[in-house]
């Protein structure tokens, strides 16, 4: 449910911040004009984030050719945008 309450939150402020948004499933979409541009995964502060999630979801990003966007609410409700480009974690 503090989910729900994170994706509502982050939406809210990218309506004030003028941009339109779309929930879908655990992501939302940001229009930067006529096309979505970013993928916003929204994170609580309070919530743990693994590597492996982080990488997943650079991947699907990737795959969908958007830019990936974390979305991280604090406790005040005040969200802070992290873009994503890419991660490589192998061993070389």
């Amino acid at each position: 449910m503090n989910e729900d309450i994170d994706m509502l939150i982050i939406a809210n402020d990218l309506k004030q911040r003028g941009r339109k948004s779309v929930i879908s499933g655990k992501f939302i979409f940001i229009s930067m004009s006529n096309e979505y541009e970013y993928v916003i995964y929204p994170v609580n502060e309070n919530k743990t984030l693994s590597v492996k999630e982080l990488e997943e979801f650079v991947d699907f990003s990737n795959r969908i050719k958007k830019k990936g966007v974390i979305a991280i609410v604090d406790k005040y409700g005040d969200v802070t945008y992290y873009l994503l480009s890419e991660i490589n974690l192998g061993k070389k």
